[in-house]
């Protein structure tokens, strides 16, 4: 059945590969609004952007060359057969989208076995560590990190091998080794914890400093909680905890690596089931494996430094909502015995080897590809513009926290100044709001949070953790029911799961696992800032809506001591928190003009007469009133704690090629006010106005949002 497979493959590739194709490799640079990593027609291109090809020939031809992107984004390069790697230079305040999600099903042009649909990312330091000389690359993870089939008896890490074998080829003057770490039964906590026995754990890579590290784990989290019979909602909770544990456990695993080892490049695998293969999924599973695959998608997209995804799963088999199947299905070892039922097949891992090199930037021409391509064409490069960082503006205690100068936290402008804080207990915290509201003109695709932090005296492990909560609630409460649309209350910065968790099946209980220990200089960390899917009745698949600006003024960081907490504080042990902020990746709509030539008159009747000039494509017109004693102050009242109004949708009426508003005695009353006009185009307010210095009025003070 292999032979066959392969043999198809090739006449597929021959009759790919006639005289008539050139030999390139070709794409765009795009940018990619939606953050899905698939240009649309509505996507505008990105020219000038250096794209380099580094690799060797067949002939043996060093290659190495830049192309920029032209006027439509498109590149190209001539290349014969060869090995090669390829990226693209991310452009000042952009960030590659990398990934593609489910979504591409047979059926679909270029979807051949075993290389699928492409989904071309890249690295960011490869081509660079490559040319220095030595090259160190290992795979952590569990049994699929480490190429375990009871139907393919073969070499450890095979794959991985492969791929190791792939890079040599485009830098055959490098010293290239592999480091197979990954070991069979690891759970994600098994990544926080130094037992000395392994280097499969976050301590241990850092001691080693490779260059390339790829990671495949989360599977043995939820391996066996399937139920016998229907779920229950204890079942259900059960999943819940084990994702929310394991994605605490990846985002500090992955955070301390990209710290830890600066000249590393990772890429992390998603995910395939084994209760949720070949299309025959559980009424439990199914509705939770591409909330894993999400979940690693956001962990990767969201740190400091980005991280490759080795898009595996989508590939192998993908169930949608209403059981729509898709996928190379059949890949999964069904014996001997029934024993396995979980791993790959040795064609499956074929599959795994060349998603892992698309995710490292690889492209093969010739024989030595998968599907025997002369040519690549279609390689396609999104990216998401950082368009604004948001900081907070509030702070406060919880429990019995104590912190020095806690306004540090909120300012980016005083010279690296911290808050520090001391958490004596369990409860303790400390937690920074107030985030901007009102850049309604942002669509927003993605949104990061992160902090910039240190730590003085003795910290342990469980000492501390940082977390972000798009509405302030953290945690739902004890005897919560859980569902795959709503369970995500928190977004995990800093810290594991800690120490027995999660609670309904503790794979550590005695190990203190929470967070890296001391930190003594100044570490950025950051994560995607995310909330629940969205399953629309009668949809296939989940709806992941961006946070909307309301979200994140309602979003709040904290610093907390866990209520696992074993380790008391010394009282030099402190956590400094430099900043904590929020960026916003989309793209930006056009403001409206300000309202101009405001007029504004009481009439014999008491009413009050508002008017102005219309503009053009506004659908509602807001006015804001505030007193002219703070005015004269220097000051503006006018928005939530205003002593009038506002009107946000005021009733407007033509008059003489004006607008006019008239306003009943009782509101406003009073003559101690200013007014301003403000017009709402396609969501999108307008300035409220302008000071003398020609700045404009503090936005903050505009609600009608």
């Amino acid at each position: 059945m292999r032979l066959t497979a392969v043999f198809t493959a090739l006449w597929i590739a021959s009759a790919l590969a006639g005289p008539s194709l050139a030999q390139e490799i070709a794409g765009a640079v795009f940018e990619d609004r939606d953050a899905d990593g698939v240009r649309d027609p509505e996507e505008e291109p990105l020219p000038g952007v250096a794209v380099r090809l580094r690799g060797r020939a067949d002939s043996g031809a060093a290659v190495d060359r830049v192309e920029i992107s032209a006027a439509d984004g498109s590149w190209t390069h001539p290349a014969g057969a060869g090995c090669y790697l390829l990226a693209p230079e991310d452009p000042p305040g952009w960030r590659f989208t990398a990934a593609r999600a489910d979504g591409f099903v047979e059926g679909t042009p270029g979807y051949l076995f075993p290389a699928g649909h492409p989904r071309q990312s890249k690295l960011d330091q490869a081509m660079v560590r490559l040319a220095g000389g030595t090259y160190l690359y290992a795979g952590l993870g569990d049994s699929i990190g480490r190429n375990f089939s009871l139907c393919a008896l073969g070499q450890a890490f095979d794959y991985s091998e492969q791929v190791l074998a792939r890079l040599r080829c485009t830098s055959p003057s490098a010293t290239l080794t592999f480091e197979g770490a990954a070991m069979l039964g690891e759970h994600t906590d098994d990544l926080l914890v130094d037992d000395g026995l392994d280097s499969n754990n976050v301590f241990a890579m850092i001691a080693r400093q490779p260059q390339l590290i790829s990671l495949s784990m989360i599977g043995n989290d939820l391996l066996g909680v399937e139920p016998a019979g229907p779920p229950t909602q204890a079942d259900v909770n059960r999943v819940a905890a084990e994702i929310i544990d394991a994605r605490r456990n990846l985002q500090e695993a992955l955070s301390a690596m990209v710290t830890g080892i600066p000249g590393a490049d990772l890429v992390l695998n998603t995910l395939y089931d084994p209760e949720a293969d070949d299309c025959a999924s559980t009424e439990l599973h199914r509705p939770w494996l591409p909330i894993v695959n999400r979940v690693l998608r956001d962990l990767a997209w969201g740190q400091v430094r980005r991280i490759a995804i080795n898009e595996v799963a989508a590939e192998f088999a993908h169930e949608d909502q209403e059981g729509g199947c898709a996928g190379f299905t059949g890949m999964i070892c069904r014996g001997p015995l029934m024993l396995d039922e979980i791993h790959p097949t040795a064609d499956g891992y074929a599959i795994i080897r060349e998603k892992l090199w698309e995710a490292v930037g690889g492209v093969s021409l010739g024989p030595g590809d998968a599907l025997g391509r002369a040519s690549r064409t279609g390689a396609a490069f999104g990216y998401l513009r950082r368009v604004r960082r948001l900081l907070p503006a509030a702070h406060r205690t919880a429990g019995g926290a104590a912190v020095e100068d806690p306004g540090a936290a909120l300012d980016d402008r005083d010279g690296g100044a911290p808050a520090r804080i001391l958490l004596a207990a369990p409860g303790d915290a400390f937690l920074v709001s107030g985030f901007p509201d009102w850049y309604d003109e942002i669509r927003i695709a993605r949104a990061v949070v992160g902090v910039r932090y240190r730590t003085t005296g003795v910290m342990d492990h469980d000492a501390y953790r940082i977390e972000a909560s798009p509405d302030g609630e953290f945690d739902p409460g004890a005897g919560f029911d859980y569902s795959p649309t709503n369970w995500n209350f928190v977004t995990p910065i800093v810290g594991g799961g800690g120490p027995g968790r999660p609670l309904e099946n503790p794979d550590f209980p005695e190990a203190r696992i929470l967070a890296m220990p001391n930190v003594p200089a100044y570490r950025d960390v950051s994560a995607t800032l995310t909330g629940n899917p969205v399953l629309s009745p009668g949809a296939a698949e989940y709806a992941w809506p961006a946070p909307d600006p309301a979200d994140l003024g309602a979003t709040v960081v904290r610093v907390a001591a866990p209520g696992q907490r074993v380790s008391p504080s010394g009282p030099g042990d402190r956590i400094e928190l430099d900043q904590v902020w929020i960026d916003l990746y989309g793209w930006e709509m056009e403001r409206p003009p300000e309202v101009r030539s405001l007029e504004v008159a009481r009439r014999a009747d008491g009413r009050l007469e508002v008017s102005f000039e219309p503009i053009p494509g506004a659908d509602r017109y807001a006015l804001y009133f505030g007193t002219l004693t703070a005015l004269r102050a220097g000051a503006y009242d006018h928005g939530a704690g205003a002593p009038h109004g506002p009107i946000c949708a005021a009733p407007t009426e033509a008059a003489g090629g004006r607008l006019r508003v008239i306003i009943d005695p009782s509101e406003p009353p009073g003559e101690d006010l200013y007014v301003l006009a403000t017009a709402h185009v396609q969501d999108v307010e307008s300035p409220s106005g302008t000071r003398s210095d020609g700045a404009e009025i503090d936005r903050s003070q505009s609600t009608c949002r």
